[in-house]
């Protein structure tokens, strides 16, 4: 499963654009109404919305030969979450990956994530870190194991581990939309809970649509 493009609301355009254009360093084009960041084959697009409570989640796929690099980059433009005193962080079992977190934008928490499933993926030629796709979107909703069989049904995505009542990912190492009860902490924080918000992904899979709470829904 890829996900092609996430949608969401930000309180200052201006403000969204200067950070995904100066702290990870994405190719973003600025409207006066639209904010389109290119990510890998995928794409974040962000248009201005209301202030909303909790924070939207999102993580980058890099090449694990860019992990390295990538922290590095980061350390210097904006402050990374720590864990038992480290910034790199180990993903869950059966995930085989490390990862960075920061926050951006309406406190949205951010993710570089190397996965050894991407070990073919060449590193970034440039100074930069060159991202391979939005390999995750998190969603808060009100049932997760209600809402993994309607992904099950709608688009044949299948649930990924952990498989738990308040937190399961849907999809593959390509791409994961992370299900979880609306006041689930986001890891590695201590109270950022799911975005009360609009939410839009588009994902590669069977043609359809499905609406998994008022504010988030999911398309291919």
């Amino acid at each position: 499963m890829r996900i092609r493009e996430v949608a969401v609301s930000t309180t200052d355009l201006d403000a969204a654009a200067d950070f995904y254009r100066n702290v990870p360093a994405f190719p973003v084009t600025a409207e006066p109404d639209l904010v389109t960041v290119e990510v890998g084959f995928s794409r974040l697009v962000l248009r201005r919305g209301e202030r909303f409570e909790g924070v939207h989640h999102l993580a980058f796929g890099i090449s694990p030969d860019d992990f390295e690099p990538a922290r590095t980059w980061l350390r210097g433009r904006v402050e990374l979450l720590e864990v038992d005193g480290s910034d790199a962080i180990d993903g869950p079992p059966g995930w085989d990956s490390r990862s960075v977190y920061f926050r951006g934008p309406d406190g949205i928490l951010l993710e570089f994530i190397a996965r050894q499933a991407d070990a073919a993926a060449p590193a970034s030629t440039g100074d930069t870190p060159r991202p391979l796709s939005i390999s995750e979107v998190g969603i808060g909703v009100p049932d997760v194991e209600q809402a993994v069989g309607e992904l099950g049904k709608t688009f044949g995505l299948q649930p990924f581990t952990p498989r738990l009542a308040s937190f399961t990912p849907v999809g593959d190492h390509e791409g994961l939309v992370i299900l979880v009860d609306p006041e689930r902490v986001w890891f590695p924080t201590r109270d950022d809970r799911p975005a009360h918000a609009p939410v839009r992904v588009r994902i590669d899979a069977p043609a359809g649509g499905l609406d998994l709470t008022a504010a988030a829904r999911i398309e291919a």
